[in-house]
C-alpha cells in the first residue's frame, strides 16, 4: 500500500520535488564538469557507466533512465551510414551515448537552443575521442538548417510541449529516410518514477507510423518506406 502511494506520488510534481530533495543529488551538480571517474577509452556501452547512478531514481549526467540509455546506444550502433539528428541535448548525455556507438564515418548533428553546457560538453567529447563525430548546433530546431543527408534516426527531446513535439515531428520526418528512426523522450507513461509529459504523449499518439518496442518513456517508431 504505502509503496503504490510512493509511486503515484513520484509521478506528480509536487512528489517528484519531494522526491528530489529526500534522496536524489542536487540536478546541478550532475554535469560533466564534476565527473570524478572517467573511463581511459568508449569501446562499448559499458565505458559509460560513469553516466549513471545506481539509485534508480537518479539519471545521473545523462538524464535518461539507464533502458532509455541502452536503447539509444543499440539504435546508433546499427546505424549504417547516418546521418542521426536529436533536437535537444541539455547536459548532452544522450550526444555521448549516441556518438560512443556511431560506426566510423556516421556523424550525429545536435541541436538545441542553448549552448548552456556545450564547453563541458565539448571537452567530455575530446576527453573520450568522440568530438569529430558530431556536430553541435545552437538554434531553433523548427527554423535550423537540417543535415545535409536524409536522416537514419532521429531523437526528439526538445520542446515539451504538443505544439512544440508536433511540430519538430512535422518538419523533422521529412528528413527522415524510409525505413528510418524517429524516438520520443518523455513521451510514454511506463508505470514508475520518470519524466512523461502529456503534450509529447498527445503528439505521440497522432503519428501513423509503425510503432516499435521503445523503453523507459521513449516512443519509437519507424517510417514506411
Amino acid at each position: 500500500m504505502l509503496k503504490e502511494v510512493v509511486r503515484k506520488l513520484g509521478r506528480t510534481g509536487v512528489g517528484k520535488n519531494l522526491i528530489h530533495a529526500a534522496v536524489l543529488r542536487d540536478p546541478s551538480e550532475m554535469r560533466f564538469a564534476n565527473v570524478e571517474r572517467w573511463p581511459e577509452s568508449v569501446r562499448g556501452f559499458e565505458d559509460l557507466s560513469f553516466m549513471f547512478s545506481s539509485n534508480q531514481l537518479n539519471h545521473g549526467v545523462a538524464s535518461l533512465q539507464f533502458d532509455e540509455a541502452a536503447l539509444l546506444f543499440r539504435l546508433a550502433f546499427d546505424t549504417t551510414t547516418g546521418p542521426i539528428a536529436e533536437i535537444g541535448r541539455f547536459r548532452g548525455g544522450s550526444t555521448v551515448v549516441f556518438s560512443s556507438a556511431l560506426q566510423t564515418g556516421v556523424e550525429l548533428w545536435s541541436y538545441d537552443l542553448s549552448d548552456r553546457y556545450d564547453g563541458e560538453l565539448e571537452q567530455a567529447l575530446t576527453r573520450l575521442g568522440l568530438r569529430d563525430k558530431v556536430h553541435l548546433v545552437v538554434g531553433d530546431s523548427h527554423t535550423v538548417e537540417p543535415p545535409p543527408a536524409p536522416l537514419e534516426l532521429l531523437f526528439i527531446d526538445g520542446d515539451h510541449s504538443y505544439e512544440g513535439a508536433k511540430a519538430d515531428f512535422e518538419r523533422w520526418s521529412a528528413f527522415v529516410r524510409p525505413g528510418g528512426h524517429v524516438l520520443f523522450h518523455d513521451a510514454v507513461d511506463a508505470g514508475v518514477y520518470g519524466n512523461v509529459y502529456p503534450g509529447v504523449t498527445r503528439a505521440v499518439a497522432e503519428v501513423d507510423w509503425a510503432r516499435q518496442p521503445g523503453a523507459g518513456s521513449i516512443a519509437h517508431f519507424v517510417k514506411p518506406a
